[in-house]
């Protein structure tokens, strides 16, 4: 969901401690099953029935039978307890979870209830999208996709934000852009002013973009910036291969990156 809903007591003081502003987009957990709460208990007595079921019937083709049979049941079982023990529906705790979205900030349930806030401005964010395909005669299918970013406050705390919550390809460019939107300017500042800022492995300033090796590629030399298959790449002038290309996941605030890099290309 990404309207706004109303936050716990202890979120709407946490927020107006932080002064994040109005309340722009709520997220709920993931749930595999559209079910009413009043429903809840029935699925979970189905899935502890169903996977139960799945165990006996593996023990009794090891028994009785042959273990390589039983392997398949027992297997099956293991994944559906997995499965069912991540689900909100099995875990009450985890469904009254939320990921709120406000004006200047963000507010998000951490583990055992522990709530984490941060302003824009002062967020470093981490993120990263895996693109699930299968390879098959040449044609390539995306069969899942899963994301995660990770925010970090000042001070070193930090939450890890994942697909638990549903809505990752909404909630995932909200981040990077509230960020972006945050930051870009005072970074843009800093570097006309003459100064260097880094983002991970790299480093922008006006002379040029710098690697962790401290080589400089000057931006007269600089064909294009880009991420791209999980890499931050940076290529030179006539040449193919890219010059730089750490992981994306390696680089903080990366549409900040992206967005001084551009407009430092473009003089």
């Amino acid at each position: 969901m990404t309207v706004p809903t109303p936050s716990s007591r202890a979120a709407e003081s946490l927020a107006a401690r932080h002064r994040l502003g109005a309340l722009e987009h709520t997220f709920r957990p993931e749930s595999e099953v559209g079910l009413q709460e009043k429903y809840r208990i029935w699925f979970v007595i189905g899935s502890l029935a169903g996977i139960a079921a799945l165990f006996g019937g593996g023990v009794l083709l090891w028994l009785e039978v042959s273990w390589v049979g039983a392997m398949y049941p027992l297997w099956i079982g293991v994944l559906a307890a997995v499965a069912v023990a991540r689900s909100p529906l099995f875990r009450k705790g985890l469904a009254a979870k939320r990921l709120h979205l406000y004006e200047h900030g963000l507010v998000v349930d951490k583990n055992r209830g522990a709530l984490f806030a941060v302003r824009w401005e002062r967020a470093v964010l981490y993120q990263e999208t895996v693109q699930e395909v299968i390879d098959y005669k040449g044609t390539r299918t995306p069969v899942g996709r899963s994301h995660a970013s990770v925010v970090v406050a000042p001070g070193g705390e930090r939450v890890r934000i994942t697909d638990v919550y549903a809505g990752s390809a909404t909630w995932g460019p909200l981040l990077a852009e509230a960020v972006a939107r945050a930051q870009a300017e005072k970074v843009w500042q800093k570097v006309s002013e003459g100064g260097t800022v880094r983002f991970g492995p790299l480093a922008l300033s006006r002379t040029g973009v710098t690697h962790e090796s401290r080589e400089t590629l000057p931006w007269a030399e600089v064909s294009e910036v880009a991420a791209r298959g999980g890499m931050v790449c940076v290529w030179r002038t006539g040449l193919t291969k890219a010059w730089a290309a750490p992981q994306a996941p390696k680089v903080p605030n990366l549409l900040v990156f992206l967005t001084i890099a551009d407009a430092l290309r473009r003089p």
